[in-house]
């Protein structure tokens, strides 16, 4: 993941939503040729979101007499995603619309010209009302809004407050009750930070929160920008408590090749006594059948007067190779109405 990826959020906010099950792409070789009933959508959608978003596709098929085929890679992530676009937008059959994180994920789609601009379509559907703000400042590149957000996704902790109260720690206030804390909690027989190495992300957002607190929010942000040098005091000591996470063990023994998702499930499994991730975490915990009471989140504290929480943007972009521009705007505004909306209620809850 890159700077603007990470860029920081002061909330997270609900735009409109993801989602995706799974069928085919469209068939027909050679160059692709517009049809005035059907679009192609690529999304790395799972199987909780998938069903979502087919009954809004039904919905809108109903409404249009425009049928949505798409094909998903769940589980593939900002690893593996943006490459499997790549390689669908340069073959024969590209994808009409897909699902791409906003930022520098997508901005080499748009540096290649594979990626449509919206500006008129915003202006003819008035997006503008009814999109956060913030979402689409990440869905515009170069002064041009190129792609329709779906969420801000909010990084927080998530915590088993059971963990806690047996290894009698409460939620830190500060940095140095967070260290006590994993102490504590690690003499008790658990894991503190269940993390997982694998695609990269999770250390990501162990390393980026402690930049926060060695470099403070201004200096952290001008880092993310390439506005200053790396070679610095404040980026080594951040690489230093990282390796004190490790060396404490702080996080689990071998985390490097533990994927996401296993190490996700400590915390439902009661093994790992807090994670660092989003909203999304509530379908897991729901799922696992347990007391909700056992599930509550905290902001990580840095020990600055402004404490932020990281997140970033996905949402919907239109292949500029697309002969079906006109039907793939209307989708996109389907997915704004109140109808679609309820639909996905709770969905990145």
């Amino acid at each position: 993941m890159t700077m603007d990826r990470r860029r920081f959020l002061g909330a997270a906010a609900l735009a409109a939503t993801l989602g995706a099950a799974g069928s085919l792409t469209g068939c027909g070789g050679g160059r692709p040729k517009a049809s005035p009933d059907r679009l192609s959508l690529f999304t790395y959608a799972d199987a909780t979101q998938g069903p979502l978003l087919d009954q809004v596709l039904e919905s809108f098929r109903a409404e249009s007499g425009i049928t949505v085929r798409h094909d998903t890679l769940p589980g593939s992530g900002a690893a593996l995603f943006p490459d499997k676009v790549r390689t669908q937008l340069l073959g024969a059959r590209p994808p009409d619309l897909f699902q791409m994180w906003g930022g520098q994920i997508a901005a080499p789609f748009i540096d290649a010209g594979q990626i449509a601009n919206l500006d008129a379509h915003y202006a003819r559907y008035g997006w503008d009302d009814v999109l956060n703000p913030a979402a689409v400042r990440d869905m515009t590149f170069n002064g041009h809004r190129h792609g329709l957000p779906g969420v801000i996704a909010n990084l927080g902790c998530w915590y088993r407050t059971d963990l806690f109260e047996r290894a009698g720690v409460g939620v830190p206030a500060g940095y140095d009750e967070l260290e006590v804390a994993c102490d504590r909690l690690l003499a008790s027989g658990v894991v503190p930070l269940a993390t997982g190495g694998v695609y990269g992300w999770d250390p990501m957002r162990l390393f980026e929160y402690l930049l926060e607190i060695t470099a403070g929010p201004e200096l952290h942000d001008r880092l993310l920008l390439g506005e200053a040098d790396w070679d610095r005091a404040e980026v080594r000591d951040a690489f230093g408590l990282f390796r004190k996470w490790v060396d404490r063990g702080w996080v689990p023994d071998g985390f490097l090749g533990i994927k996401p998702d296993v190490a996700d499930a400590y915390l439902t499994q009661g093994t790992g006594a807090f994670l660092i991730t989003g909203q999304w975490q509530e379908y897991t915990n729901i799922a696992s059948g347990l007391d909700p009471a056992l599930f509550d989140t905290f902001v990580l504290p840095t020990g600055h007067d402004v404490v932020r929480t990281s997140g970033w943007t996905e949402g919907f972009f239109l292949s500029k190779a697309s002969p079906n521009a006109e039907n793939a705007a209307r989708l996109f505004d389907f997915l704004l109405t109140p109808a679609a909306q309820e639909v996905f209620a709770g969905f990145r809850t």
